[in-house]
């Protein structure tokens, strides 16, 4: 009975092979196939474009080259139709032609055929990546990197997918796809025209554009108009402003002026959906008697901002039926206004620029503000634009753990009725932590804000890193536990010194790291992706203590990546401390290293201290610096403290200190001690100045290398306060790891 069991298994799985094996249709086999890519003779460029793609990816996958041929040269045999056309109104009559922009797709196989449609301009296109990716597992990670893996047979039985854009308008801008025509169109950003014929030419209308940013100073500079006209521009503190502030709203010459330039740009530049009358980047607007009746009549600048625009979107509505006027809600125009709406033709774009992109938007404190602005103006505006922030613009390349939130955000997005997105990376440069991944989780997640993340993370890992992907996975959740720990929070601008970067978060990272590279070690390929996914934990480690960062080889990484990718910029602007250029950076390792390497050494001295603490002295008195302190300022109080510090003197000025201690060196090697004082600090190791910010200023940062044999050491600080501001850190970078405030731990009391 058993026997016949089996046989009848075995016989049901022939049978189930054989119906399922005539039933298949063979795309191509052994390099070799009985199709032909069909397109209509009036086909649009994008379509055309469509086609010739889908022929060289079917080539690279199968080595199989498909003919491309006319819908009206009766071709016979199996067909590959791209556009919608009368053959598929014929094979699908309840097919509705799409319009042109619309970039919704339908795949769909009839017998041994298959179709490919949608919107003509970018519709068909994406159908057919979506076939290759989805089928034959194309993928695009980066402007460089694509795989198309090796089939000797591909067949089907059935096809039918439709898909349709969870946000009309999809700006993924980072430099990689902005300045990659062919790229973008992969990743169906559709905010850069696709590619077209010829090397460096793209297809008009191809592309949902936003022209302009802060446009309104362009549109009137004070350039321009100031001396003749400063009634145009912003009244601060009863003066009105001549540098780049805001705009005078109330003043109807300026909103003629508006009008007028508006229109031309539209006329000049007819390839752009929206057109920017935005205010400029500052927050100065004008506080004229005018404009602030209208803000309080209104509910705010916001309101203000709206009844201005209102009247540039009316005067253009008639030459310009089908475009829009968009404008910002932004800083002091963020909250949405009272009793008045934008007009349909109007364009609102919210951004996000103070929110914390480690959480979501309903589960932060930071961001609660920002939710209710998102729905307040849902619930007015008839065309809700983001504008998102999605990496560090202080410093591109630090770790930013907001993988699991750009999801949830971006759904928050379309549940408020925004019809586009623009998601803000490292658009100067290349510099960007996890570039890649992050513009491709992007772009799939503002095509399909439903999809799994952890599923395109995985996709994403082991396509691009090979046997490296488990180990960035699993530095991914390392980000995750210690950068989102529970208290932290992180918005777009973020320093080395932050808290969240913990001595156990680049040890731990450098750790899985090393494993990664270990895993490629054979492919030269893969392993320079995993070093430069791991230059960011680097150069964290340089910044926080180049100690140990020269110690363990971390300036060579990043300078090996910097040199291989070709980054130039670090940060979006010139920060405060901060550094602009990969150039300027290779310059602050050099100095660092010849820093190192003059660093003055000290025996450690022969003595014991067993209790924590430092003497002081404190002085009063006018005095312009530490040399005057000690001769002409009045001793007023002595005695030991825990640590070095003025906590006790918030309020005072005309005060100094000596502080005077033991230093405990754990470790033979370069010591690196800061000192951040407002106003002039001394410090002396074993009677020697070794840094001297000296004088009444305000704050200043003041760098000491020393050479220090493991025991103690005389550590001597003088410091004063003049007036006004006051602040004084000190901080230890050492060679046994240390990294952070100078410890108590470390300091004993002299000898009495």
């Amino acid at each position: 009975m058993r026997r016949l069991s089996v046989l009848f298994l075995a016989l049901l799985a022939l049978l189930t092979l054989a119906l399922t094996s005539c039933g298949n249709h063979k795309l191509f086999r052994n390099g070799k196939s009985e199709y032909t890519i069909i397109l209509s003779p009036d086909a649009t460029e994008s379509e055309r474009y469509a086609a010739e793609e889908l022929r060289y990816w079917i080539k690279e996958v199968s080595w199989t080259d498909l003919p491309l041929a006319d819908l009206s040269g009766g071709v016979r045999g199996k067909r590959l139709v791209v556009g919608f056309n009368p053959l598929v109104s014929e094979m699908v009559p309840e097919a509705v032609k799409p319009e042109d922009r619309d970039d919704s797709f339908t795949v769909r196989s009839v017998g041994g055929d298959i179709l490919f449609w949608g919107g003509s301009l970018r519709g068909t296109l994406y159908a057919v990546y979506s076939f290759l990716e989805e089928e034959l597992g194309c993928r695009w990670y980066s402007s460089k990197v694509s795989v198309a893996p090796h089939k000797d047979v591909w067949s089907f039985n059935k096809l039918d997918r439709h898909e349709e854009p969870g946000i009309k308008i999809r700006d993924n801008c980072v430099l990689d796809v902005r300045s990659n025509p062919v790229f973008s169109a992969r990743t169906r950003n559709n905010f850069v025209r696709l590619p077209g014929n010829n090397p460096g030419e793209t297809i008009p209308g191809t592309a949902e554009g936003y022209w302009g940013v802060h446009a309104m100073g362009y549109l009137v500079s004070p350039a321009e108009f100031y001396s003749t006209h400063p009634e145009y521009f912003s009244m601060r503190d009863g003066k009105r402003v001549p540098r780049y502030a805001q705009l005078c709203l109330s003043n109807p010459e300026v909103l003629d002026i508006c009008i007028d330039r508006i229109k031309d740009v539209m006329r000049r530049e007819p390839d752009y959906l929206i057109y920017s009358v935005e205010q400029n980047d500052n927050q100065e607007f004008c506080q004229c008697d005018e404009c602030t009746a209208l803000a309080e009549k209104y509910g705010g600048q916001s309101g203000l901002m709206v009844w201005f625009v209102n009247q540039v979107a009316d005067a253009v509505k008639e030459e310009f039926p089908d475009k829009y006027i968009g404008t910002f809600a932004y800083q002091y125009t963020r909250h949405a206004p009272k009793d008045i709406a934008p007009r349909d033709n109007v364009v609102i774009r919210l951004c996000s620029i103070e929110c914390c992109m480690f959480h979501e938007y309903d589960d932060c404190e930071l961001n609660v503000d920002f939710l209710k602005d998102l729905r307040d103006w849902s619930a007015i505006a008839p065309h809700l634009y983001i504008w998102d922030y999605v990496t560090d613009f202080a410093q591109y390349s630090l770790p930013v753990a907001n993988w699991k939130t750009m999801g949830p955000h971006i759904k928050d997005f379309r549940d408020n009725n925004a019809i586009g997105i623009l998601e803000e990376g490292d658009y100067q440069t290349v510099s960007c932590e996890l570039r890649e991944m992050r513009s491709w989780l992007l772009a799939k997640l503002m095509w399909n804000p439903d999809a799994d993340v952890d599923a395109l993370i995985k996709d994403f890992t082991d396509g691009y890193y090979g046997a490296a992907g488990p180990f960035i996975r699993e530095y991914l959740e390392l980000e995750d536990s210690i950068l989102r720990r529970p208290g932290i929070h992180s918005d777009c601008y973020i320093s080395a010194s932050d808290p969240m970067y913990t001595n156990e978060f680049i040890f731990e990272g450098r750790k899985i790291f090393a494993a990664a590279k270990e895993a490629v070690a054979s492919d030269q390929i893969l392993y320079d992706r995993v070093e430069t996914a791991e230059m960011p934990l680097c150069l964290l480690l340089m910044q926080k203590n180049p100690i140990v960062g020269f110690q363990e080889g971390a300036d060579d990484l990043v300078r090996s990546v910097v040199e291989r990718e070709g980054i130039d910029r670090m940060a979006e602007g010139e920060w405060s401390g901060g550094v602009v250029s990969a150039k300027r950076l290779m310059e602050q390792f050099d100095r660092l290293e010849k820093g190192m390497k003059e660093a003055p050494e000290f025996p450690a001295a022969d003595v014991k201290a067993t209790i924590q603490g430092v003497a002081y002295k404190k002085y009063e008195g006018p005095f312009m610096s530490t040399s005057q302190m000690l001769t002409k300022g009045k001793l007023v109080n002595s005695g030991i403290m825990p640590w070095i510090g003025i906590d006790n003197d918030p309020d005072n000025d005309h005060f100094g200190y000596v502080f005077d201690c033991w230093f405990k060196a754990e470790q033979d090697g370069v010591h690196q001690f800061t000192v951040v004082s407002d106003d002039g600090a001394v410090l002396l190791i074993d009677g020697s100045e070794v840094l001297d910010i000296d004088g009444s200023h305000s704050v200043q940062t003041g760098l000491a290398m020393v050479n220090l044999a493991k025991g103690l050491h005389r550590f001597t600080l003088r410091y004063f306060e003049d007036c006004e501001g006051q602040s004084l850190d000190i901080y230890l970078a050492a060679p046994d790891g240390y990294n952070g405030h100078l410890p108590a731990s470390r300091l004993f009391t002299p000898n009495q």
